[in-house]
């Protein structure tokens, strides 16, 4: 292959290496002629004009002698004198052409009697002699001289004229040369290009032909062997290739049904439902617990359709839809008992992101959900139980503690406030865990209200104002104008703020500052508390809202709940909550409510 593409380029190469040296050598010799041009006859010429002009000068001086101008024409004729014998030596000393030897001699001897004459001239003072002598020698001698020094002017012009038209009869017929040769180097350079591709293309167009066969399957297919180049070991390895990409497909086919076979098993063996969809939403597989359920609620020949709007949101790009809570269960009716069913849907990917398929599970929740209640209202039941001997318990306490019964010693009051605070903890306890059932079960949602942002905020900031200084930081508003109206309850909005803020102050260091802010975030009304504390850690954020979860490590006391119970308030107004915190830069805890519909006021 080597060899075939050298000796493809090798006559390009040589026919190029020829014109190269051919122009070289021409522009040397055109070079060479316009150098003799510049040094031999340009600077004769150049001489010439100069003993014309200076011996136009020398001559107008004795004139200006004759007519008064003494002092004018002695200066005139010693400043240019000087300059004719100058321009005499260049020329005596670049003789170039015959008969130019002659006229520079002839020019020297004119120049040698009229400058004796004129120092005769300068030297007599009688002004009629004077002008006898210019005019009757003189004059004639400078006109000699003007005509001698014009004739070494026309030779050497004559010849530059000569040169210049061998220069152009030479450029003309080189022009000829190179357009010829250029014309010979384009023909051979397109027979020989043309050799060259078609001896590389021909193979390499039937490698590709197969290869766009073999990709499409038919693995079926040979590549012709027609050299022993690298064109033809690459056909011999690509038809090697063939040969076992046929065996591994064989071997391939048999791996695929088997893992086919095992995954439909697998899947049969689920309990819950399971169904796989195409990218076009045709139903491809479903396990036998899937057909059974689609059997039962009626739908043999697709999805049922809330869960179809969510299949239909992954295929549109939307998130993966994998709820972690009971309230996007899906109530369905079979055999005349409620199935509580939390779907899932999953979309299948490629490499590249792009959606092939999606899988969606029916996750039968119905014994979690009775579970969930069952908890919610034993826990609702203990902690109410719980909360009328408590009540007994801290009166007592205070009974003991006003000293109405007797005198306590310093031990026992010591004892006696330790126990109050652990009744009083207790108590706030039970009756966030009241709240958070009620709140569950729907009973503690009160009626909702249109209201200003800035209303909420300063209805609740007398009272927080106060609790921020009594741990002597300080709590500043910022609300931005314009806001629009938000559609909630009031109270249990300002339950959310007084949980914000109390957390915000047992995390800020005495003098610093929390903000309570208003603002306008994607078309919402953000409220959020903003406190410049420790700050929580990546991993425990997604916790902060679920029940009981307290960030290990931390000082504060506590069990755990009002941030639980601040979700449940938010979301039963339609809004969501959130925070957003790095280590060491502090907190922002916010929620997010829609704006109160157009036309609604109360």
């Amino acid at each position: 292959m080597k060899q075939r593409i050298f000796f493809g380029l090798a006559p390009l190469f040589i026919l190029l290496v020829a014109m190269g040296a051919y122009a070289v050598s021409l522009f040397a010799n055109l070079g060479n002629r316009v150098d003799v041009i510049l040094r031999e006859n340009f600077h004769s010429v150049l001489a010439g004009q100069q003993m014309k002009e200076t011996a136009e000068r020398m001559d107008s001086a004795l004139f200006f002698s004759l007519v008064g101008e003494e002092e004018r024409g002695r200066k005139m004729y010693a400043q240019n004198l000087p300059a004719f014998r100058e321009s005499l030596r260049t020329e005596l000393g670049n003789i170039t052409l015959p008969g130019e030897g002659e006229l520079a001699d002839k020019v020297k001897q004119l120049h040698s009697q009229y400058a004796s004459r004129a120092e005769e001239f300068w030297n007599t003072a009688d002004i009629e002699a004077r002008r006898k002598m210019y005019f009757g020698e003189m004059l004639p001698k400078f006109t000699e001289i003007k005509d001698t020094a014009q004739d070494i002017i026309r030779i050497n012009q004559d010849n530059m004229v000569q040169a210049d038209r061998e220069a152009r009869q030479l450029s003309a017929q080189s022009t000829r040369y190179m357009i010829l040769a250029i014309g010979a180097g384009v023909v051979g350079a397109i027979y020989f290009a043309t050799r060259l591709q078609r001896s590389i293309l021909q193979p390499i167009h039937a490698l590709t032909a197969v290869s766009k066969e073999l990709g499409e399957g038919k693995l079926d297919q040979v590549v012709p062997v027609a050299s022993q180049d690298e064109l033809g070991q690459l056909a011999d390895t690509f038809n090697k290739m063939a040969t076992k990409l046929r065996a591994y497909r064989q071997a391939m086919g048999d791996q695929v049904l088997q893992a086919r076979q095992m995954t439909e098993i697998t899947f049969s063996a689920f309990p819950d439902p399971i169904i796989a969809l195409t990218s076009d939403g045709r139903i491809d597989f479903t396990n036998p617990a899937a057909n059974k359920f689609l059997y039962q609620i009626g739908q043999k020949d697709g999805l049922p359709p809330n869960v179809q709007e969510e299949v239909d949101r992954v295929f549109k790009g939307a998130p993966d839809f994998l709820p972690m809570s009971f309230e996007r269960v899906i109530v369905f009716r079979v055999e005349d008992h409620e199935v509580f069913i939390l779907p899932r849907v999953i979309g299948m990917r490629d490499e590249a992101g792009h959606i092939f398929g999606a899988a969606v599970i029916l996750q039968d929740v119905t014994r979690l959900r009775l579970l969930d209640e069952v908890k919610s209202n034993l826990v609702s039941t203990v902690s109410h139980e719980l909360k009328t001997p408590l009540t007994s318990v801290r009166m007592g306490l205070h009974l003991l503690l006003e000293e109405r019964i007797g005198a306590l010693n310093p031990k026992q009051t010591e004892l006696l406030l330790a126990a109050r605070e652990d009744s009083e903890r207790l108590l706030r306890m039970i009756n966030d865990l009241l709240d958070l059932a009620k709140l569950e079960s729907g009973k503690a949602v009160l009626p909702s209200q249109a209201a200003e942002p800035q209303e909420l905020i300063e209805s609740s900031v007398a009272d927080l104002r106060a609790l921020v200084e009594s741990r002597g930081s300080r709590l500043l508003t910022k609300i931005a104008p314009g806001l629009p109206k938000v559609f909630v309850e009031p109270r249990q909005i300002a339950h959310v703020f007084s949980n914000f803020v109390s957390n915000a102050v047992k995390h800020t260091k005495a003098g610093a500052e929390i903000v309570l802010q208003a603002r306008n975030v994607d078309g919402k009304v953000r409220f959020s508390v903003i406190d410049h504390g420790p700050g929580i850690v990546p991993q425990y954020q997604s916790r902060l809202f679920d029940r009981f979860f307290r960030v290990p490590d931390s000082e504060v006391t506590g069990a755990g709940l009002g941030l639980a119970i601040a979700k449940e308030v938010v979301q039963t107004q339609g809004g969501s909550i959130g925070v957003k915190s790095n280590p060491g830069e502090g907190s922002e805890f916010y929620f997010d409510l829609p704006p109160a519909p157009s036309g609604v006021t109360s």
